[in-house]
């Protein structure tokens, strides 16, 4: 089982799409099990999936230990293969000084991923391949759970000035994050809501001479037809399957299987 968190600190990166495109593809196009956590007091991941956060089985409940790590009290079925831990606007009060008055756990998702795995070694129903966390563009008690859980990060930018000089800041950030997780690593950053521009192609070259981070081959192009599957509550892999987003999530997705090679544990 491999944990991944979706993370940047810019907002409209596209992180909750490349979240729920990633779990589309992972379910329905690999047949792997997927358990999806929403840890943006946004909630547009919940809201996507038709997920409500309700008290005590979301992930606010989680992080303050209101049940045991007992996995299935939190857990919603979203679609084939996906299931998800909810969040909503309560979660903006599990903030980081949450963490330091013990109000809220950092290693509650941490441990939630071990409770999965004892069960997965049981041969117990309710395993799962991945765990993809959608965080939110800020270092709140929740990213901060999600990166001390997290094997890999993967980086949704926009090949804008704004979004890769930010790239510098969030590079120290993970490598600080890796003082309490030695294994995080970063999995890839990847262009999103790409317009084929010269300019765009520019920055995109420069990123791949200029940081040490790996770069995602993958481009994701920009498409009226992720927001209208948005407002349906529907995969984009099914609502337009021959849209540039979806077959760009598509290879995106091999890729990243490709360099994650077989899945231990």
């Amino acid at each position: 089982m491999r944990t991944i968190a979706i993370f940047n600190l810019k907002g409209g990166v596209g992180k909750t799409m490349t979240t729920a495109a990633m779990a589309d593809c992972l379910a329905a196009d690999h047949g792997k099990r997927v358990l999806l956590i929403d840890a943006d007091a946004q909630g547009n991941l919940s809201q996507y999936f038709g997920a409500e956060a309700e008290d005590g089985s979301d992930l606010l409940a989680l992080l303050q230990g209101e049940n045991e790590h007992y996995y299935p009290d939190f857990v919603t079925p979203a679609r084939k293969g996906i299931d998800i831990i909810p969040a909503g606007m309560s979660l903006m009060y599990a903030d980081v000084d949450a963490i330091k008055d013990g109000r809220c756990n950092i290693n509650a998702i941490e441990d939630l991923r071990g409770a999965i795995a004892e069960d997965a070694a049981r041969g117990e129903s309710g395993a799962y391949d991945y765990i993809l966390i959608d965080c939110p563009p800020a270092f709140s008690a929740a990213s901060s759970a999600a990166l001390t859980a997290a094997d890999a990060v993967i980086i949704p930018i926009r090949l804008d000035a704004f979004s890769t000089s930010g790239m510098a800041e969030l590079i120290t950030q993970v490598s600080a994050m890796r003082r309490i997780n030695e294994r995080l690593c970063v999995a890839g950053v990847l262009a999103t809501q790409y317009q084929r521009t010269p300019e765009e192609d520019l920055a995109f070259n420069l990123l791949r001479k200029n940081t040490v981070l790996p770069i995602c081959t993958s481009k994701i192009r920009q498409s009226s037809r992720v927001s209208a599957a948005t407002f349906a509550c529907e995969s984009l892999l099914s609502f337009s399957p021959h849209c540039g987003a979806a077959k760009d999530y598509r290879k995106f997705v091999q890729e990243f299987l490709d360099r994650e090679g077989p899945i231990n544990g």
